[in-house]
């Protein structure tokens, strides 16, 4: 039997039989791994703790007729504070739809699982606006997957945007592209959105960003930020 040692966390987690659990974890060599954690749910299993939603640990599997099943793990962080608050739980729960829906086995998430551990420990350690650390987190992750429209100019005339005397850049939602004052003229307004130059800015630091600073920044309002992040995850969902 092939032991498969991975580092990962937990992010979802359901009942299988009566005292297992199949636990899908995010992993930094094997992508999204579901593993059958047999006898977890008994007070005295020794992978009560690393079964559990949210549990960063190292973990040690092996395959057998096509499934992945625990063999042991070592807790690395539980995130307990995060668990246990509900507003910020809430908004976990939320990240980790995402993730399953976005990510797949044998993907490489090394850089999405350090995004994923990067943005809980903010939103658990952090004095951050919640909008700036869940709207990061977003447009982070669609960048990883490599859906970034082009930032430095307009797709329609190759003019740099936000130039002096413009205030505003303009996000077809539809092509996933920014567009200048003169050119979204052109395009139905019902499928573009306005965001403000210092959005912008935000949005164009957070692309090209490493992972560990994507939260270095303030913003005055976070209005565009979130709506921009909300308009560019939808999208890119549709379109997978």
């Amino acid at each position: 039997m092939k032991l498969i040692k991975v580092k990962g966390i937990v992010i979802r987690e359901v009942t299988y039989k009566d005292n297992d659990k199949i636990i899908t974890i995010l992993t930094d060599s094997l992508g999204k791994v579901s593993a059958i954690a047999k006898g977890a749910k008994k007070t005295n299993s020794p992978l009560l703790a690393s079964s559990q939603f949210l549990v960063y640990s190292e973990f040690v599997l092996y395959q057998n007729t096509g499934y992945f099943y625990l063999n042991s793990a070592s807790v690395i962080n539980t995130f307990y504070n995060l668990r246990v608050d509900f507003d910020k739980l809430q908004l976990v729960f939320d990240i980790t739809k995402l993730l399953n829906l976005v990510t797949d086995e044998n993907q490489d998430c090394e850089k999405i699982l350090q995004l994923f551990l990067n943005t809980i420990y903010v939103l658990d350690k952090m004095d951050k606006d919640k909008r700036l650390i869940i709207n990061a987190f977003k447009i982070k992750l669609f960048a990883l997957l490599g859906f970034a429209p082009r930032q430095d100019k307009c797709t329609s005339c190759s003019k740099p945007l936000l130039e002096e005397n413009e205030e505003f850049v303009y996000y077809d939602f539809i092509d996933n592209v920014f567009l200048c004052e003169e050119c979204r003229k052109a395009v139905d307004k019902k499928r573009i959105i306005r965001i403000s130059k210092a959005t912008y800015n935000a949005i164009f630091y957070v692309m090209r960003v490493e992972v560990k600073k994507i939260f270095s920044f303030e913003l005055k309002s976070y209005t565009d930020f979130e709506l921009f992040g909300q308009v560019f995850t939808d999208a890119m969902i549709s379109g997978l």
